[in-house]
């Protein structure tokens, strides 16, 4: 029989800790125990509840797999490698710290801490706790990988016992976690006046590189969510996925957070003021993350969001914050009939295509200028990044516009896994709409190349706009024109 335990090279380090699950674990285990002493057996089923997964498609894009038993993620100080795997319900999971940190480690029920240097190996096949689709591994302080598990293929439609799960998001995964008492007793989980969910849009450049050395609580643009519940504090940046949590509670008219898993030994103290669904925090002392978590609760007013009733009765056409709404709805297209190009999307880097483009006019143009008979221009206030230009929603567009005769052109976009939703006109008429993050992945790069061909010669102009919906940015790289036939790839 299988152990409910993981199976670890560290020596001294609890396995299974108990959180909410654990008179429900206990009770499971001593009748798992029970069956094992008199020769029965009990279905893994029915062990651990299948944890639920918080989306049925990864958000990092491409996920590799492997056909070992055991499936190695290494976790690195900001990153983990692989950052996305796919796997089988009969695989087996090992995590190795690399960093200099102490871990904590949760996947669904279970949860350790890994000593920097050790290694963590999950006894149960990942198909016994795990439900099919994208799990997170929540590692803190950072950063955790994805896991998606795909089904075994069925031996036959009669034999088929498909598992039905809700996804999640990565927010309502975040409800799930609670604080540690690292230095300061935890406190009674009892209702105060701040509970309640709150929203803001930070309105400078958002996060669009992928950072290995950020300071947490950084303040960045785009959508940031703070929540108060019975005496745990969360928050989360949309953008990028950052999240942490910690312990409060009231003193009169002071905020106090501690037990935050990123400064576990400090305690932040806040002036505040909630009124007309509007809250504000003023620091009176907070030295957490050099001082950022005190610029970042404070440097906005955070507003109110509705509660799950109250979003039920409020009118449908009116205003909620953005933040709010647990899964913002893509802007979807209709398909267009008689497009006046063919369009072919790429996955990877075109200038590594087996046959690139000839011609580059590279998006940050005031950088390098684009070659004679080609113009690049754009939105003034969208951001210089070397040889590429971010688009966010406060400099949304870039195009190119040439009269040489050209067989193809394209759009390379090419940044961060948080590059987000756009659109792409060609001559005026709407082409191409979708998520470039999901186009393909190299390197800890996503995007792909969106190429056009089948127009008539002349002058022509490729536009692509940011549709900000999710207010994350979106990194063009450049343009590419092929003056013989198109791009090839290994995309299908």
């Amino acid at each position: 029989m299988s152990s409910l335990a993981a199976n670890s090279k560290q020596a001294a380090v609890p396995l299974l800790q108990l959180n909410a699950w654990s008179s429900v674990r206990l009770t499971l285990i001593s009748a798992a125990l029970s069956a094992c002493a008199v020769g029965n057996s009990i279905p893994p089923a029915t062990l651990i509840p299948l944890a639920t997964p918080v989306s049925q498609e990864p958000a990092a894009g491409i996920c590799g797999a492997t056909e070992a038993a055991e499936i190695t993620i290494t976790i690195y100080p900001d990153i983990p490698d692989p950052r996305c795997a796919i796997v089988r319900p009969e695989q087996r999971l090992r995590l190795v710290n690399k960093t200099t940190l102490l871990l904590q480690v949760s996947l669904a029920a279970f949860q350790t801490e890994l000593e920097p240097g050790a290694e963590y190996t999950f006894d149960l096949p990942l198909g016994e706790f795990l439900a099919p689709g994208v799990h997170l591994v929540q590692v803190l302080p950072c950063c955790g990988p994805e896991l998606w598990l795909k089904p075994a293929p069925a031996a036959s439609s009669a034999q088929a016992n498909p598992i039905e799960a809700s996804p999640t998001s990565i927010w309502s995964a975040l409800q799930e976690m609670a604080p540690v008492a690292y230095k300061f007793p935890l406190p009674e989980p009892v209702p105060s006046p701040l509970d309640g969910t709150y929203t803001k849009i930070d309105p400078s450049w958002p996060q669009w590189w992928l950072c290995r050395r950020c300071a947490d609580y950084r303040p960045a643009g785009g959508i940031w969510k703070l929540q108060f519940d019975q005496g745990v504090m969360r928050i989360y940046y949309e953008v990028t996925g950052w999240r942490s949590f910690a312990s409060f509670a009231l003193a009169e008219d002071e905020l106090r957070i501690f037990n935050d898993v990123y400064c576990p030994d400090g305690v932040g103290r806040y002036g505040w003021n909630l009124e007309a669904g509007e809250l504000v925090l003023n620091v009176i002392e907070d030295s957490c993350s050099f001082g950022l978590r005190g610029q970042n609760l404070s440097n906005q007013s955070w507003l109110d969001c509705p509660t799950s009733s109250q979003a039920a009765e409020a009118d449908p056409s009116g205003d909620i914050s953005p933040g709010c709404a647990e899964n913002p709805a893509a802007p979807i297209q209709e398909v267009l009939a008689n497009l006046p190009v063919e369009v072919v999307a790429h996955a990877g880097d075109s200038h590594h295509f087996e046959q690139p483009p000839e011609v580059f006019a590279l998006a940050n143009s005031a950088n390098i200028p684009p070659p004679p008979g080609i113009q690049v221009s754009y939105d003034p206030e969208s951001i210089p990044y070397g040889t590429t230009r971010v688009l966010w929603w406060g400099g949304d567009w870039i195009e190119a516009t040439t009269d040489e005769d050209f067989a193809s052109m394209g759009v390379q976009f090419w940044g961060a896994p948080q590059s987000g939703w756009a659109r792409i006109l060609f001559d005026g008429v709407e082409v191409w709409r979708g998520l470039t993050s999901s186009l393909g992945s190299e390197q800890l790069q996503y995007g792909g190349y969106i190429e056009f061909s089948g127009f008539s010669p002349g002058g022509h102009t490729i536009r692509v706009e940011s549709l900000g919906f999710d207010y994350r940015p979106l990194t063009v790289a450049a343009f590419g024109f092929s003056e013989q036939g198109g791009v090839g790839s290994d995309s299908p």
